[in-house]
């Protein structure tokens, strides 16, 4: 057992947590926090100030770890998942990640996250100031409120580019990239479909994600963005688990121009120059066939979302050990 504490809040978002910069040299700690989306607060049922993090939306952090639960209660209402975003050290800010030429690693715990529930770790082009997407006209606003989310599928109605580094359980993984016509928030024509991988449906490889790689237990996940300046060559990803660095099965599979078309991959460059904002999510829906059933993996695609939140209300993926440096830097076998 894990048992994670609350952090210390260092602004009017969230909790603490940290994460590491890293250079052939090594790894430099960054103080952050999390705070959450406006909407979890929760839909101003109470003042966004006075969100109590783990009673409320079921979101802890420890140092470098960060918890979120499937299932909470706030004012008498039943509340699933969360959405989070990264702050900066100055607790006033999102952090900005420009990717082209990095790689961005992290640990997850899915062992707890099955069949009809989604834990995403994404990127989107959201201002760093929270001033523009969704709930920028409150009162409230700015980062420290957890204002100014858009997404590649206008989820909340502004559309932006978004790369999703991981859409997964411990039945299922896809990593996706949804670029738009033009960089900036507030844009059309942004790819809600996107190009992805998913090892199951994309290369046949049936016992890859929970056999080959084993989700009944922590592993690290690594995302190379391969290129220099405004240009991405291609977007690479590894796991490493039980002291060994693991592929993906079929290279020619990574997201790149002769996979997912020039354009999809040219447009997802001119947004990774402006800067992307992490997000932690944890979802679910019914049947969710599109992530882990049908041809992309195992489950049925009739799960009720239901009978998951009674039967595991405490269910949790856990996030851990991130880090954000030049290639082959942020890992080891």
């Amino acid at each position: 057992m894990l048992g994670l504490l609350v952090g210390f809040a260092l602004s009017k978002g969230g909790p603490a947590l940290s994460w590491s910069e890293c250079t052939k040299a090594g790894c430099t700690p960054h103080t952050a926090s999390v705070v959450s989306d406006w909407k979890d607060g929760v839909q101003d049922s109470i003042d966004f100030d006075a969100l109590d993090y783990d009673k409320d939306i079921g979101v802890t952090t420890s140092g470098g770890s960060l918890s979120q639960r499937l299932v909470s209660k706030s004012t008498g209402k039943k509340v699933i998942g969360s959405r989070l975003y990264l702050l900066d050290s100055s607790g006033t800010k999102y952090q900005l990640f420009k990717f082209i030429g990095k790689e961005f690693t992290y640990d997850v715990d899915l062992a707890q996250i099955g069949c009809a529930v989604n834990a995403a770790l994404y990127t989107v082009e959201m201002a760093a100031d929270g001033s523009k997407g969704s709930g920028s006209n409150r009162a409230k606003k700015g980062a420290e409120y957890g204002t100014g989310y858009c997404d590649g599928n206008y989820v909340d109605g502004t559309g932006c580019a978004e790369f999703d580094i991981q859409e997964a359980n411990n039945k299922a993984m896809v990593y996706t990239t949804h670029g738009c016509s033009s960089p900036g928030q507030g844009v059309q024509g942004c790819g809600t479909s996107g190009c992805g991988y998913n090892v199951y449906r994309d290369s046949g490889k049936k016992a890859f994600w929970g056999t080959t790689i084993n989700t009944a237990q922590k592993v690290t996940v690594v995302t190379q963005f391969v290129g220099s300046g405004a240009s991405l060559t291609e977007i690479r990803r590894r796991y490493v688990q039980g002291g060994k660095v693991i592929d993906v099965p079929d290279k020619t599979k990574y997201l790149n121009a002769a996979f997912c078309g020039a354009q999809k991959i040219s447009g997802i460059a001119r947004s990774f120059v402006n800067g992307h904002v992490l997000v932690f999510s944890l979802w679910d829906s019914d049947g969710m066939s599109w992530l882990d059933g049908g041809n992309a993996g195992p489950c049925t695609g009739n799960e009720r979302v239901a009978q998951i939140e009674d039967a595991n209300p405490n269910a949790k993926v856990v996030w851990s050990n991130i880090k954000f440096g030049d290639i082959d830097t942020t890992y080891s076998a």
